[in-house]
Formats: structure tokens, sequence, C-alpha cells
């Protein structure tokens, strides 16, 4: 590293912060898919618990809309320092510096709390807390997305309650009689139009007396019978794990922009006080020929005053 010049340390520094560019931008365009990926992100209001669940969005919204900060951020972090890289200001990289580091510590403690403990953020797959929530809500009057949110998993994945198809029978939803005369919703119905982006909200089953019928081998073919908890923990963990990794990669590019930074902050020091040492030298050097010429007339004059007087006293003789 000692071999690294300060126009190679400020050329790595330029490379780092364009990597950092293309993160902020990944970020953002990542951030603003999955907010107009209105599926994904409903899916998601069944991933939160206890007091999370009456958050007005659903969970992946708010990740969503961070993802989209974290970008911004980044991508104006970026820009700065390609800018603080094109110039020679110890002060301006001591700055973005202190930007970097900050954003950093920022970002490891959100990803080590997510990752260690994620009950921390009351995140993750609750299936007790889950199934009271859908026998409780299911169906009710200001409970549209969670019903939505139940009906679009049963659609997506062909299944039927969280554990089992029979946690409707003990819910509000049908002991109050917030639905017609049905043992089960549609949505856990075989349907005509599966293939359907929006088949949950425009329901075509095959046949639906025989989905309600009770009897197993009036309904079988014609209705989903198992529970949704493990496709919708797949699809939590799926969905965790790739933004640990987006998080792990954004985190070790800052790493390396923390590293060049420190590279170029030392380079920059290091040539202030070369510069320094040389202006010293050189106001030196020219003090010293200054004084060697003041001395040098002064001895001439000396001389010549002495030859003067010495002629003068012959002329007198």
């Amino acid at each position: 590293m000692s071999g690294i010049s300060l126009v190679g340390s400020k050329v790595i520094l330029a490379v780092a912060n364009f990597l950092l560019l293309a993160c902020g931008f990944t970020l953002m365009f990542g951030g603003m898919l999955v907010i107009f990926d209105a599926d994904r992100i409903l899916l998601s209001k069944l991933l939160v618990a206890g007091p999370l669940t009456n958050l007005p969005q659903p969970l992946f919204y708010y990740v969503a809309v961070g993802l989209t900060l974290l970008g911004l951020t980044l991508t104006a972090a970026g820009i700065l320092g390609c800018w603080a890289s094109c110039l020679h200001s110890y002060w301006l990289i001591s700055l973005y510096f202190v930007l970097i580091m900050a954003v950093l510590i920022g970002e490891c403690t959100v990803y080590a709390i997510t990752w260690i403990w994620p009950q921390c953020l009351v995140l993750g797959l609750d299936t007790e807390e889950l199934v009271k929530t859908v026998q409780r809500n299911y169906g009710s009057t200001g409970e549209d997305q969670l019903t939505a949110a139940v009906d679009l998993v049963q659609t997506s994945f062909n299944c039927c309650g969280i554990n089992s198809a029979n946690e409707y029978d003990t819910s509000l939803w049908r002991l109050q009689g917030r639905s017609p005369p049905f043992a089960i919703p549609l949505t856990c119905c075989v349907l005509k139009n599966l293939q359907d982006d929006r088949s949950y909200l425009n329901l075509l089953p095959i046949n639906v007396l025989r989905c309600q019928a009770l009897e197993k081998n009036r309904h079988e073919g014609y209705r989903h019978t198992t529970g949704c908890e493990a496709r919708l923990d797949q699809w939590y963990r799926q969905h965790y794990l790739g933004f640990l990794a987006i998080g792990l990669a954004v985190v070790l590019v800052e790493f390396i922009v923390l590293l060049s930074t420190i590279l170029t902050c030392t380079r920059i020091y290091h040539h202030n006080q070369e510069t320094k040492e040389n202006d010293q030298n050189s106001a030196q050097i020219e003090g010293k020929v200054q004084y060697r010429g003041t001395n040098s007339c002064s001895n001439e004059t000396y001389a010549m005053t002495e030859s003067f007087r010495q002629n003068y006293k012959l002329l007198t003789r």
C-alpha cells in the first residue's frame, strides 16, 4: 500500500464510488419495483405479529421505501465521493469518510439485529398468532388488506387456512355469518381462472357445491385441503435471505469505499506534509543564498575601502 501514489489512491476511490453509485441505483430501482408489486407487498401483511399488524401498510411497503431511500443516500454519497476524488481537499475527504462510516454503522446494526434476532423487530411467521388473527379478523369490516392477503395466499399457493381448512369452522367469519353460507372461502376452491394474475379478486370455482361439501369424498379434487403455513414460510425465508444477501453486498461495497477513503486521506496528508517540507527547504536555501550574496558584497566593499585607503596614503606621501 505504501507504493500507491496520490493519483493511484484517487483512482481507487473513484472506482469504489462508481461501485457505490451502481449499488445506489440498483437499490432505488429494486425498491421501486417492490413498491409497484402489489401482490408481493400484500402477502407480506401476514409476516408480522403483535403491534405491527396494525400498520397502515404491509411490511414490504416500508421495506421497499427504506431500500429506495437507502439507494438515494448511497447515490448521493457516491456522487460526493467522485467529486471528492477529483479535488485535493483533505477536509472534504474526511467529511466523506464520516458520512460513509455513519451509514455503514447504521446498516450493520440493522442487519445484525435482523439476522441474529428477527423477533426483536417482530418479523417472521408466527403460526399460532397468525391463525388467531385470521380467525378473528378475516372478512371483518376494516380488515380488507388482511382478507385480501389471505385470499391471495390461498389462490397463489393452492392451500386453505394457515394449518388446515378446519380453522374456518371456529372463525368469526363463519360463526357471525359474515359471508354467504359457505364452509370455507371460495379462494380455497379449485378455480377455473387460476392462471389469471387477479384470480383471487374474480373467483370462478370449478364447482361451488362440490367445493363447499362437508364430506371428503364429495369435495375431494374441488378444494384445497393443505394449509398455507409451509409454503408461506418458504416464501418468507426466500425473501428474508434475499434481503440479507443484498444488505451484505451493500455493506461490502461500503467497506471497500471506506478503505479507499482512508487510503486517499493518508496520501493527501503525506502529500501536504511533503509539500510543506519542500517549501520550508526551498525557503531555507533561498535565505542562505541571499545571506551569502550579502556577505560577498560586504567583503568587496571592505576590500575596496582598504585599497582606497592604501592608495590614498601613498598619494598623501
